[in-house]
């Protein structure tokens, strides 16, 4: 069976919400990383991924880290309904995984850092405001997109779409005012509200 060690209120959501969209028999191995003598630091787990992080996978055998190295290859191996049929959609799925991990979850962190996560006196409000500008002209791009396309998928809600979900949930946990983008701010709540995202998002909020 798939073991999935992680947090599930790290990006380990994201593979425990894949999982569960295409219905993924898994083990959750708990792992702490934001503590003193994180379980994640430890030699079992560095013997796992010797750069300490989490979320990490064990797959009958074959281990593999990073979120969306692992989410890419559930979906192939295993080729739910997300997973596209065309050479053309994954080439969607792909460029909208790239962009997301470059463009938008680096700012998107910053902030969540530095408008919330960190005790007052720690948030720098330099970084946080230019981490919110270059995340607003990222999201120029994604409502630009889906005022032409009603999903990033095109033909169904899919890798493409569940990529830049998963990323786009930490909105979700800034008081970020989206009115501006509209499109993005009713896909994404549609998109955290599909039944296997609410289902990993009770493990999460807790």
């Amino acid at each position: 069976m798939l073991k999935i060690y992680g947090a599930p209120h790290s990006r380990t959501f994201r593979v425990i919400w894949l999982a569960n969209e295409i219905n993924l028999p898994y083990q959750h191995v708990p792992v702490t990383h934001d503590v003193s003598d994180a379980q994640c630091k430890q030699p079992w787990f560095l013997a796992l991924n010797p750069n300490g992080r989490i979320p990490v996978i064990d797959d009958d055998g074959f281990v593999i880290w990073e979120s969306a190295a692992i989410n890419l290859y559930l979906a192939e191996k295993y080729k739910g309904p997300l997973y596209p049929n065309s050479l053309q959609g994954r080439g969607r799925m792909l460029q909208w995984t790239f962009f997301v991990s470059n463009h938008v979850e680096p700012p998107l962190i910053d902030l969540y850092h530095n408008r919330v996560l960190y005790p007052p006196e720690q948030r720098n409000t330099v970084v946080a405001d230019k981490a919110e500008k270059e995340l607003r002209e990222s999201l120029v791009t994604l409502e630009q997109e889906l005022a032409c396309n009603p999903i990033f998928g095109r033909d169904q809600w899919g890798m493409a779409d569940f990529m830049v979900a998963s990323v786009l949930y930490l909105l979700t946990r800034i008081n970020t005012d989206l009115t501006a983008y509209p499109k993005p701010d009713a896909w994404l709540v549609a998109s955290i509200n599909r039944p296997a995202a609410q289902s990993a998002r009770k493990l999460r909020e807790t």
